[in-house]
């Protein structure tokens, strides 16, 4: 499991950093005709965190922070695709920068889960960790 997880994190990065390349083009007046591709690649972020999750979920005890990734990255999916029809007019740059606030907390959920994950921050309680140190 700790290799799917390294995986998945690259895959949220890789994701992630083209995602986040793509938006600052458009923010600059550039690339509009890649919109869908970066849309493809914000689903590859949320696709990559609910994976992660769902092994964070069954391979450590951090069950809190894999419930709240799961929801974040619903959010961030719901988000992602409206976000164009929120507010829009001269204060849409409001809902542009909250979608990237947005897209960075998944990414960094994503490198969360992975590195509990590939810690090993195995199922065991946490007095039995301290008792293995």
């Amino acid at each position: 499991m700790e290799t799917s997880a390294r995986v998945l994190n690259i895959m949220i990065r890789v994701c992630g950093s083209a995602a986040l390349a793509l938006g600052l083009a458009f923010w600059l007046g550039y690339a509009r005709s890649l919109t869908l591709l970066h849309i493809r690649f914000g689903i590859g972020i949320v696709l990559s965190l609910w994976a992660l999750s769902v092994i964070a979920w069954w391979k450590t005890t951090r069950h809190n922070l894999a419930l709240f990734a799961t929801a974040w990255g619903l959010a961030t999916l719901v988000f992602g695709m409206t976000q164009i029809q929120l507010m829009p007019g001269p204060f849409h740059w409001i809902v542009e920068v909250a979608h990237l606030g947005v897209g960075v907390i998944a990414i960094a959920l994503g490198a969360q889960l992975a590195n509990a994950i590939t810690l090993g921050r195995a199922t065991a309680g946490p007095a039995e960790n301290v008792a293995e140190r």
